[in-house]
């Protein structure tokens, strides 16, 4: 027999089961009627008998959904579920109807399919049930949907699952999830990042006519929150990023009317704000900026993931850059960075480093590779009299330690307004060329060490001897540190 007929027998069958219940008790109920109806009643009596009756009745018809079928109940939402957001599920456990706060069904460990290969385990799922029709015979309808403790197994071909969510078609029912994750991975089946979510919400906006997702997340340690704006009468998506932690905003807008995608990106990072203009091919990205004081582009190749772009900034603060809660330490300390996918290529230009004033047009390379991260070959004047070169460099993670490990070069082309600028007696003024040495900064404790000086590529042993004792001191290393340890190298040295 095909099984379309085996169905509709099994759901006549499931009929007359239901509909034998439900005379039943209203036989009982008539019999208990015409009992009472026997016997003399108070006024008082008779309200309370016909409130008490009518909230038996209003009871047993939410108590319907408890003599339905299982298996048809949960084939029914499956098949709605399908049919308004193209999401496969599959059942691993029995379903149970509960009444309140809501009418629902739950289950534990339902597995969500594309094509059918799993990409998502649920621990808890709930679906509300519509109370004005809980009659199977006339078709039940379902409405909210809850996924609580989801893992979602992610590869880059699966992602289309999200995009078609946002394409649906308007429905006035929501889906939330709830404590879960998001894994990202390649083709290797190696996590490249963990996005957690802590709640999310797809629904229908009737009053802008467009698909909204709203999310609560996390990623590498840093909380953000997300809404996601599909226009489909414009065929434009909207987007808005925030994360107050490493004070970062944007606001996207793409268009999808034709195969190359463009849009528009609005960033305010730092109180600065950056207009950017990209085009979205299939395996690529490309951004720049017109007519703007900073100046930015680059390129962005999405398999294997690769940045390479050039930043140029008229002026910028560097006001509590390393600070414990400062941007750059909340990036360095999230691990963002420490990922063996990440390749990454970047030219920070600023002319003036606003709050400094002897320092200026820094060049900062940023190269991070395997999960390497080395600022070799970068450079920042002192006036125009020093140059500073960071020849050698890597950034190290040990522990919830962040060190920076290098070799610095000065080149000097006059150095009078240094030694005025640190007041330097003139008895240790003396001309030098060159002056080069190793560094070990430690940005978690804010101290520094220092080891093989070279003066004009000579070793000094005054020099060393004094760096060693300074080394044991461990001070915090500021601006007082600093200026003091210049007026004591200079006097060791030439003294």
């Amino acid at each position: 027999m095909p099984k379309h007929n085996q169905f509709i027998k099994k759901l006549k069958s499931q009929f007359v089961s239901i509909n034998n219940t439900i005379e039943s008790y209203f036989n009982n109920l008539k019999f208990f009627i015409k009992d009472l109806k026997k016997r003399k009643l108070s006024q008082n009596n008779k309200a309370f008998l016909i409130s008490a009756l009518i909230f038996i009745l209003i009871i047993s018809y939410y108590l319907i959904p408890t003599v339905y079928n299982k298996e048809l109940i949960q084939l029914e939402i499956k098949n709605q579920i399908f049919k308004k957001y193209k999401i496969n599920i599959k059942f691993n456990n029995q379903i149970k109807y509960g009444l309140l706060p809501k009418p629902h069904y739950t289950t534990k460990n339902l597995s969500i399919l594309r094509d059918d290969k799993e990409i998502g385990v649920v621990k808890n799922f709930k679906i509300n049930v519509k109370g004005n029709n809980l009659l199977l015979s006339k078709g039940v309808k379902f409405a909210d949907l809850t996924f609580n403790g989801c893992d979602f197994n992610i590869y880059q071909e699966d992602l289309i699952f999200f995009e078609e969510l946002l394409k649906t078609e308007p429905s006035e029912n929501k889906i939330v999830i709830k404590n879960s994750n998001i894994f990202f991975k390649n083709d290797n089946n190696d996590i490249l990042f963990i996005n957690k979510i802590k709640k999310s919400e797809f629904y229908y906006d009737a009053y802008n006519l467009v698909n909204v997702l709203k999310s609560k997340n996390e990623i590498f340690n840093i909380p953000y929150k997300l809404m996601i704006k599909n226009d489909k009468f414009n065929k434009l998506v909207l987007t808005e990023f925030n994360s107050q932690k490493i004070r970062l905003n944007i606001e996207n807008q793409i268009s999808y009317d034709s195969q190359v995608k463009q849009g528009l990106m609005k960033i305010l990072f730092v109180n600065q704000k950056t207009s950017l203009n990209y085009k979205l091919n299939e395996n690529s990205l490309d951004f720049s900026t017109k007519g703007q004081k900073n100046q930015y582009d680059g390129l962005i190749e999405f398999k294997p993931f690769y940045l390479k772009a050039n930043f140029n900034y008229d002026g910028i603060s560097t006001k509590n850059w390393f600070d414990d809660n400062s941007i750059f330490y909340n990036l360095i300390k999230s691990e963002l960075f420490n990922n063996e996918n990440l390749n990454v290529n970047l030219n920070l230009k600023i002319k003036d480093i606003v709050n400094i004033n002897e320092l200026n047009n820094l060049f900062l390379n940023l190269v991070i590779e395997s999960g390497d991260i080395s600022f070799s070959d970068s450079n920042i004047m002192w006036k125009d009299d020093l140059k500073i070169y960071l020849s050698e460099s890597l950034l190290n993670i040990d522990q919830n330690e962040i060190y920076l490990i290098g070799k610095i070069v000065i080149d000097i082309k006059d150095i009078s307004d240094f030694y005025k600028s640190f007041q330097i007696k003139k008895n240790y003024r003396k001309k030098i060329k060159e002056i080069q040495f190793d560094f070990n900064y430690n940005f978690t404790q804010q101290k520094i060490s220092f080891n093989n000086f070279e003066i004009d590529n000579k070793p000094s042993l005054n020099v060393e001897n004094f760096v060693e004792k300074f080394n044991l001191n461990e001070k915090f290393f500021n601006k007082i540190t600093f200026k003091n340890f210049v007026n004591d190298f200079f006097k060791v040295y030439f003294g």
